[in-house]
């Protein structure tokens, strides 16, 4: 089997930033599903490894990435301002 010795993609680096047990992917599938449109796993992984050009897909996946940044953001805002209020 060929091993992939190229950098990570850019879709790969967003899911190494988020850090791991992050539901992005998963949470992409949903949205995807609740769109009409059904994608494996897999197919999924194969887009952010730059193995598919589903731009579906991909949109998707960013869309739910930037609204869990977004989440964690608000989060630390909330956590200072409880800090601060204290």
């Amino acid at each position: 089997m060929e091993q992939n010795t190229n950098s990570p993609t850019e879709f790969q680096q967003i899911l190494q930033r988020l850090g791991t047990g992050n539901t992005v992917v998963r949470d992409t599938i949903q949205l995807l599903a609740q769109r009409g449109v059904k994608v494996s796993r897999s197919a999924m992984y194969q887009a952010l490894d730059g193995r598919s050009n589903r731009k579906e897909l991909i949109e998707a996946f960013l869309e739910t990435a930037e609204a869990e940044l977004e989440r964690r953001r608000q989060v630390r805002e909330r956590a200072a301002r409880l800090i601060n209020e204290a």
